[in-house]
Formats: C-alpha cells, sequence, structure tokens
C-alpha cells in the first residue's frame, strides 16, 4: 500500500479526494485529513507519506509555506487547486500532477497511478543500487554526526541501523552507543544508500551486513546483530526477501 496524506483547508475537496481514492485507488491508504500547516508538518514527520495530495488553499498559509518545511522531502506531491496560476510554481516543486478542482475522477486515477509507478521505481532502484553496493563495495569515508554537545566521526560499517522521529534521527552503533542527531535520516540517505544500508521502513534504515534474519510473522520484521527488532513496512517484505535470497 502507498500510504497518502490529504491536506486541505476545504473539507469538501478533502472529502472528495478521500471518496475518490475509495473508489478508484485500492493501493492507496489514506492517513489523515489535515487542513493547516502546523498539523500537516506534524503528521508528515509523524506518519512519513508516500505522498501527499496537497490543496492550495490552506487554513494558515499556502502549500508551498508547508513544502518548505522539508529541505529534502521523501514524498511525492499531487496538487489540487482552484487557481491556474500556481501551475508553474508547483512543477518547481516536483509536482507529479497539478489537478483543477472540479476534480475529474480520470484524470484523478491516472495522476494517482503516476505517483504509485514512480514510487515503485524508485524503490526497485533503491534495491538494484544496494546489489550493486554488496558486489563492489567502496571504502567509505567517515560521516559526521553532530549532536547537541559533541561531534561524532563514525564509519558507515559501524552503524547498525538509523531510526527517524520527526526532524530527529537516531544512530545505534556496533560498540552500543545511540548517536541522537537533529536532521531527518533522508539527508544521510545518499552516502549510506552507497554503503549497504537499505530503508525498509519510512522511520528505519538498516546496515545490511548487520541483519541476522528476517521474521516473516506478523507483518514482518527483521532481528539485527544487537538483537533489535525492527518492522518492515508492507510494501517493502518481498523487496526484503529478494534481497536476502541475493546475498545467500
Amino acid at each position: 500500500m502507498v500510504k497518502a496524506l490529504i491536506i486541505s483547508g476545504d473539507q469538501e475537496t478533502a472529502r472528495e479526494v478521500e471518496r475518490l481514492i475509495e473508489l478508484c485507488c485500492p493501493d492507496i491508504s489514506v492517513g489523515a485529513l489535515v487542513g493547516d500547516i502546523k498539523n500537516g508538518v506534524l503528521e508528515i514527520n509523524t506518519n512519513q507519506p508516500d505522498l501527499l495530495i496537497l490543496d492550495t488553499f490552506l487554513i494558515d498559509g499556502s502549500e508551498f509555506d508547508l513544502l518548505n518545511h522539508f529541505e529534502k522531502p521523501d514524498f511525492k506531491v499531487l496538487f489540487v487547486s482552484e487557481y491556474m496560476e500556481y501551475a508553474i510554481k508547483a512543477i518547481e516543486y516536483n509536482a507529479i500532477a497539478y489537478l483543477l478542482k472540479p476534480i475529474a475522477e480520470q484524470k484523478f486515477t491516472t495522476s494517482i497511478n503516476k505517483a504509485t509507478e514512480r514510487i515503485t521505481r524508485e524503490e526497485k532502484l533503491q534495491l538494484q543500487l544496494l546489489g550493486h553496493t554488496m558486489e563492489e563495495m567502496k571504502a567509505a569515508e567517515n560521516i559526521i554526526l553532530r549532536t547537541s554537545d559533541q561531534i561524532h566521526s563514525v564509519k558507515p560499517s559501524d552503524i547498525i541501523r538509523l531510526e527517524a522521529d520527526g526532524h530527529y534521527t537516531t544512530f545505534y552503533m556496533t560498540d552500543g552507543r545511540k548517536v541522537i542527531v537533529s536532521k531527518s535520516s533522508s539527508e544521510f540517505a545518499d552516502t549510506l544508500l552507497e554503503n549497504g544500508f537499505f530503508r525498509i521502513h519510512k522511520s528505519h534504515m538498516i546496515n545490511i551486513h548487520h541483519l541476522k534474519y528476517f521474521n516473516k510473522a506478523e507483518g514482518g520484521s527483521v532481528v539485527m546483530v544487537d538483537e533489535s527488532v525492527v518492522p518492515v513496512a508492507s510494501r517493502k517484505r518481498d523487496a526484503v526477501i529478494e534481497l536476502l535470497e541475493k546475498l545467500s
């Protein structure tokens, strides 16, 4: 399932989008209906949606004010609006589509399918990249982790896993340390994905070298070398199984 979040200051629009998803898009799971920037940012940080369906009318500001809270968003955005004049700016924010109200069912379905295909394709590319990385692992430079009172220089190979919580990320190290930084995990993704890491959940990224086994029970989870149990998102299960089969 693709996790979606609807953000609109117009309750009728929010309900119509939700109705269209229920009618036409069985692979989309709607997490919440939100009407303002403050709660929108909170929901995004808490639930880590794959897709944002964003109205240009919000209660306390513009849709672009909301998006500016995220330097490197790892979600896709589909805009809905009464106004054509914001379409050019929406393109600058890498919009999947810009739909005018009233929302046409066929255009909405096509746009949602486009978003789903792009999300799935990027995940497959991530898996392929990881496969190549495992075969040709390069020597990685240390990465710098800045906490409130310390600066750590660590090797990617010494990181067991990352856990995201809003704007904070906790690094779990092989020596038992927990290093908490005030950055999202996406800011470290480029470096880590090149060095054997795989995002198994919106909130969790693991070092494949430190994975002990995959547990298929109760939706799926992995157990790491430090005995920590990390949930696997339902859409990631097949990718994790495929990855482990390649490594065996």
